[in-house]
């Protein structure tokens, strides 16, 4: 994974945090849903295939935030439903 897809993953992951916790942007909560299952995949591939400590960490770290936030997007009752 190079540093412009960590980039382009860091930046989702804040609009997908002001949406869910400043917009209240509900209507894209289902579209982010859907993004954040594919990037929590290519980063847990991504950390696995890795040998770079830091570069481990790093990446861990963003999956810990995307499952954080993917939790939080699927306990909402409008989502649910």
């Amino acid at each position: 994974m190079d540093k412009a897809e960590i980039q382009q993953i860091a930046n989702f992951l804040k609009r997908v945090r002001s949406d869910l916790f400043e917009s209240g942007g509900d209507a894209s909560l289902h579209l982010h849903l859907t993004e954040l299952y594919r990037v929590i995949r290519r980063l847990m591939d991504a950390t696995f295939t890795t040998q770079d400590q830091g570069l481990k960490m790093l990446l861990a770290t963003l999956e810990k935030q995307a499952r954080r936030y993917e939790q939080e997007i699927e306990k909402r009752p409008e989502v649910r439903n």
